[in-house]
């Protein structure tokens, strides 16, 4: 189950949870290299196949009305996790019409940590 500010949508064919750290580094006289570690931050990248066109929407009129930081609660190791996060591009591909319904073939979201 995925839900963006609250809100559940569309179980999502695909989900990815990246960790990365942000750190602040540079070298010493010495040319031994220093690093700091600021934060370790998650981003998590979500794939919907053959979403209908009102899913769709609603998936982007909730991002939209919670700009710009938003929360996010997705599966991850350990049970459910929740981050407050911002969504990077969304990227929709072939659209398709069946019984009068328009689907979009794929649509890809990356959800980035505050």
């Amino acid at each position: 189950m995925l839900k963006i500010a609250g809100v559940t949508v569309k179980t999502p064919s695909e989900l990815k949870v990246g960790r990365f750290d942000i750190t602040k580094s540079n070298r010493s006289a010495s040319g031994k290299m220093v690093m700091e570690l600021i934060a370790t931050k998650r981003r998590v990248d979500v794939v919907w196949k053959m979403v209908p066109d009102s899913e769709l929407q609603t998936i982007i009129d909730t991002i939209t009305a919670h700009k710009p930081f938003f929360s996010l609660e997705y599966p991850d190791a350990g049970g459910t996790k929740t981050m407050t996060c911002y969504a990077g591009d969304i990227v929709t591909s072939l659209w398709h019409t069946k019984n009068g319904v328009r689907y979009w073939e794929e649509v890809s979201i990356g959800f980035i940590e505050q």
